[in-house]
């Protein structure tokens, strides 16, 4: 017995030891890219494996001590523990995989889930079943993550919280529709005053079911039913209380953007928004109008149109640095890039996408929005220094992939929205007669050479998808110019 339990230890000790060099090698590899001294604005970078085994192990043992410590209640949690597991990280495989590349995802859907499993042992040890804030968690991580994850943990919490209570079917059923109800919610949350109608909902869900469950006598009494109601009911303002707490916590320390922080983004009083309307008020102009376009054509294929409109806000923030160099700021006549060669015009060009990642990261600006500076342009070629070097150089010397920006291509649907809002608004703010036909025809012919030209190649933009942003893109830009519609 000894020498298993040396052996045991020395595979513990190598273990932790391996786990140590990988963190280690993940730290040197992957540094956080806010450079900030605020602990805060620094992203949480821990390797998956690293926040899995101590889950699993912490859950187990709070498990343990609760249910008691018998061989039979260990064999039987292992077994719960392992199967709710599989079942988590298989749905989480065919629905959310990007998850399991996001390490500050993996981290706290972690750390989550052992501070519900310990508020569910609280709850069920001092008070009552039914103030245990499922529903509270399930949407906490359905803003923070994803509707889909949130829907896990509505399945996954309330089977917790029916193990721990005897596996009672009442416990399981008013906890789960309670989550569900508000997890349905997620898109319309836009202030932290609306988290009151979360914990409204959550009242009367439980207050339903409850009652439900009383007069299919599942309870013993009116005394009983009334306990339960009222601590149901109560769960809802509990949940209040631990939205308002926790989700502005978790949104700093592992850089999540929710629609909250994003209408907090799209305040005009923010200081790079401030500073582009005074310093670049063409550039702001062209971002607003690109804003509405985008937001509308967002909400046609169902994405989220919040961050559609505050991603087109921030995409141009670069042009800060050299405002006068965009056409769209000049408003003297003179232009700047006549007296410059192509290949210089082109790297000014080029240089506000990086100048307007610069911008953000150093005003703590989401990882979300950052992305779609970066991508807006994608690889698109620009044809006006193309030609115009042609025109001085020779067709033998030029190569128009040298007049390319650098990308990434967009990879996200938002991002190829922002990306055809923005041509869009340029190109029709520059037709002299802006009439429904000549702006349907401009609209097909950006977005049909940007498909031609492969800059939706690594984003999941289906031609369903086109179509419908072409149509909304066409009646948008139609209602900002008061095109008459020429009836044929």
């Amino acid at each position: 017995m000894n020498t298993l339990f040396d052996r045991i230890k020395i595979w513990t000790r190598l273990f932790l030891l391996r786990i140590a060099r990988d963190i280690k090698t993940s730290i040197n590899k992957d540094r956080s890219l806010r450079k900030s001294d605020n602990l805060f604005s620094k992203e949480i970078k821990i390797p998956v494996i690293f926040s899995l085994i101590p889950t699993i192990v912490i859950v187990y043992c709070m498990l343990i001590v609760d249910l008691g410590i018998n061989y039979k209640t260990m064999i039987s949690t292992a077994i719960f523990i392992i199967v709710s597991l599989v079942f988590f990280i298989l749905q989480v495989q065919n629905k959310e995989k990007k998850i399991f590349e996001d390490n500050d995802a993996v981290v706290l859907v972690c750390l989550l889930f052992i501070i519900a499993i310990l508020m569910l042992q609280i709850s069920k040890e001092y008070v009552s079943a039914f103030l245990s804030p499922v529903a509270a968690f399930a949407f906490m991580t359905a803003i923070l993550l994803s509707s889909k994850i949130g829907v896990l943990y509505a399945i996954c919490l309330s089977l917790f919280a029916a193990f721990l209570n005897d596996m009672r079917f009442d416990v399981f059923l008013v906890m789960f529709c309670g989550s569900i109800v508000v997890v349905s919610n997620v898109k319309n949350i836009r202030k932290r005053a609306d988290f009151i109608n979360i914990g409204i909902k959550i009242a009367i869900a439980n207050t339903t079911l409850t009652t439900m469950f009383y007069f299919f006598d599942f309870y013993k009494g009116m005394v009983q039913f009334r306990y339960n109601l009222f601590y149901g009911m109560l769960n809802g303002a509990f949940a209040i209380v631990i939205l308002l707490v926790f989700i502005p916590l978790f949104e700093k320390v592992f850089s999540r953007t929710t629609n909250i922080k994003l209408i907090e983004l799209s305040d005009f009083n923010n200081p790079l928004l401030k500073k582009l309307m005074l310093e670049a008020p063409g550039t702001y102009h062209h971002s607003i109008m690109t804003a509405d376009i985008a937001e509308q054509a967002a909400n046609v294929i169902n994405e989220n149109s919040l961050l559609a409109r505050v991603g087109a806000y921030y995409h141009d923030i670069g042009k800060l640095k050299n405002p006068e160099y965009f056409i769209e700021n000049q408003v003297t006549g003179r232009n700047p890039h006549d007296s410059l060669t192509p290949t210089m015009s082109r790297l000014i060009l080029i240089s506000h996408v990086k100048d307007g990642i610069v911008l953000a990261r150093q005003n703590n600006i989401d990882n979300e929005i950052i992305n779609i500076i970066e991508q807006h342009h994608g690889t698109t070629p620009m044809h006006v220094f193309y030609h115009r070097a042609l025109e001085e150089g020779g067709d033998d010397d030029i190569n128009i992939e040298n007049f390319r920006y650098p990308g990434p291509k967009p990879t996200a649907k938002i991002t190829a929205v922002v990306m055809m809002a923005d041509s869009c608004e340029a190109a029709c703010r520059s037709i002299e007669e802006p009439t429904a036909t000549r702006i349907k025809n401009m609209v097909e012919k950006i977005i049909n050479n940007k498909f031609i030209d492969g800059q939706f190649s690594e984003c999941p933009i289906t031609l369903k998808d086109l179509d419908a942003i072409r149509y909304s893109i066409i009646s948008t830009i139609i209602g900002i110019y008061h095109a008459r519609i020429e009836y044929e």
